[in-house]
């Protein structure tokens, strides 16, 4: 009924409850567009899906057309050797074009083919051409100890090029030997060529390692693989995202009148803007702020996290600096704090999916009496005996985990509890109880508002980030969204989580090749943050009214992994 090739097709559980007969290629996150691959003379060749580019490739003449793949049986795409870095190098999807795969540029000498039905060959080949390849989004991630050292080796590894946006994130020893973000900021801005770069101080960081000490820490080899992302969590760290084309405008915005108002103002009116990416100050009015965003741009999807604060001063250590800037070409370097600095962006969808961590335990019920914010009844009961019921109706390991790592998730107020699925959830922390019972909860907690007990570890963690990424894939495969397909992702996850959850490194980075697929999943970049920026669940621009989900307000969390998945609208790609 699909009148496609049955390769193309899978069978797909979703919680062991329904299977679904799903597009592979959507599924794993590739195109469903007809690829191209442009010539050196300009002109466009039907076959082959480009996101990233090699800088200097080489087609075998011997056998390509000079229009078509349709006239060839076989052609072979051969990585020219020497100096191509290692974000050049691209893993294409040709799924949709009567191939039998995809190709691969792994390294220096990697071979793709092409194998179709036995056509004759045509006889009009041309020469070898040089084919310009460039990357939508690239990330670099150095470890040296020096900050102008660690901005040669991430200038090395993406090269300076037309990039219009980016993300910095630099450890917060760097920004101290440098006195301040303006220097580092500036300096990495004009050796990159990009036109706006955001930057802010982190005490970790993630990106695709850049520099022989980064590809150490990451356990990579050096024959110029496109590496997997690294998480480093401690030490000295200096990570990149940059965006090739977005129409970005970046802004600050403080509290009350403080920040860029009126060119606030004036994008919304515009009506352009279609995502925001973030990054606030520990010190800040941050939801407060995400607030006014929220009413300015409802429709844009939101992502980031908190810097890090930069202490200085004498022995006691109570001043400190700010921790974010904005370098744009022909201006100084600004150097903000106290709110949210971001850049808005007009031709990219910024897909979110938020890892909270956690799990459900027991039934999904309403918030029947509340007292401030205290929560003092659940279900019409008295909250410890809501609580008390629950506990009994669980099973053994579930109530070992309530004792030890209980919180609640909410929904919102007019919402029906039915409705909520495992990870739609807002976590929020249970800070103290009551001599009568009742539960304290950090945010306000609405009479009738959806309640579910939750817990969080290790276990849970894993289950979750799993459970999310197959949500996105599955959703976005079956509904579609506008624009393109993703061409990476920035990561803002707590510095909660990582090797000290875990066990091990690297985990929620490089999970996202399990939602991006193996064209774009390494192409991760971003922090370990003092608070989370995103909507609860999953954020996907593009659906229709009556099937898209109800989006929640952009939220303040904690113990998160925010996925910012970075999608070309149909405009720019």
């Amino acid at each position: 009924p699909f009148h496609r090739p049955p390769r193309f097709f899978v069978a797909a559980s979703l919680l062991g409850a329904m299977k679904l007969a799903v597009p592979l290629p959507s599924v794993l996150g590739f195109s469903s567009a007809a690829p191209v691959l442009t010539w050196a003379d300009g002109s466009i060749t039907p076959g082959l899906q480009k996101n990233f580019v090699l800088s200097k490739a080489k087609v075998q003449a011997s056998q390509l057309p000079s229009r078509s793949w349709g006239g060839m049986a076989a052609a072979t795409v051969v990585a020219a050797v020497g100096s191509i870095r290692r974000q050049k190098h691209a893993c294409v999807s040709m799924h949709r074009s009567r191939l039998a795969g995809h190709v691969w540029f792994p390294g220096t000498a990697a071979v793709a083919e092409r194998r179709g039905p036995e056509l004759p060959r045509a006889s009009n080949t041309m020469g070898a051409v040089a084919v310009e390849v460039v990357g939508g989004f690239v990330t670099a991630c150095s470890t040296a100890d020096k900050w102008e050292q660690a901005i040669v080796e991430v200038v090395d590894a993406v090269g300076k090029n037309e990039y219009e946006c980016g993300i910095a994130f630099v450890h917060e020893l760097h920004v101290t030997m440098a006195q301040g973000m303006a220097p580092v900021l500036g300096a990495l801005r004009e050796k990159l060529g990009v036109r706006t770069l955001i930057g802010c101080a982190v005490s970790g960081a993630i990106g695709q390692a850049a520099g022989p000490s980064a590809m150490a820490y990451g356990g990579l080899g050096g024959d110029g693989t496109d590496w997997p992302p690294i998480e480093v969590e401690r030490g000295y760290v200096l990570s990149i995202g940059l965006i090739r084309e977005a129409t970005a405008t970046p802004f600050f915005l403080g509290s009350g009148t403080i920040g860029d108002v009126e060119l606030l103002e004036r994008k919304a009116a515009e009506g352009s803007v279609r995502s925001i990416l973030t990054i606030a100050d520990p010190f800040g009015p941050t939801e407060s702020i995400l607030k006014r965003l929220d009413e300015s741009f409802p429709a844009a999807v939101k992502a980031g996290g908190l810097s890090v604060p930069l202490q200085v001063g004498g022995a006691e250590r109570g001043a400190f600096m700010p921790s974010m800037a904005i370098a744009s070409a022909g201006c100084d370097v600004r150097v903000v704090d106290q709110g949210v600095c971001g850049i808005l962006l007009e031709d990219v969808d910024v897909h979110t999916i938020v890892c909270q961590g956690c799990c459900g335990a027991g039934p999904p019920v309403k918030v029947s009496s509340v007292s401030g914010q205290v929560l003092d009844g659940i279900g019409g009961r008295p909250a410890n005996e809501s609580l008390r019921l629950i506990f009994s109706s669980v099973d053994a390991e579930m109530r070992e985990k309530m004792q030890r790592f209980l919180v609640l998730g909410l929904g919102n107020a007019g919402e029906s509890e039915r409705s909520l699925g495992d990870g739609d959830w807002l976590i929020r922390m249970i800070s103290g109880v009551t001599p009568e019972g009742g539960l304290v909860v950090g945010d306000s907690v609405e009479v009738g508002q959806p309640m579910r007990f939750h817990v969080r570890d290790k276990a849970t963690a894993e289950a979750d980030l799993a459970l999310m990424l197959k949500r996105y894939r599955l959703e976005k495969s079956f509904w579609g969204s506008t624009g393109g397909e993703p061409m990476g992702a920035f990561l803002f996850t707590c510095n909660g989580r990582g090797e000290s959850l875990y066990g091990r490194r690297h985990v929620d980075a490089r999970a996202a090749v399990e939602a991006l697929g193996d064209a774009c999943g390494t192409r991760v970049a971003g922090f370990f943050c003092n608070g989370e920026i995103g909507s609860p669940g999953l954020s996907i621009p593009g659906f229709s009214e009556e099937d898209a989900p109800q989006r929640r307000g952009t939220a303040l969390h904690g113990f998160t992994a925010v996925f910012a998945i970075l999608v070309p609208t149909a405009k720019s790609s």
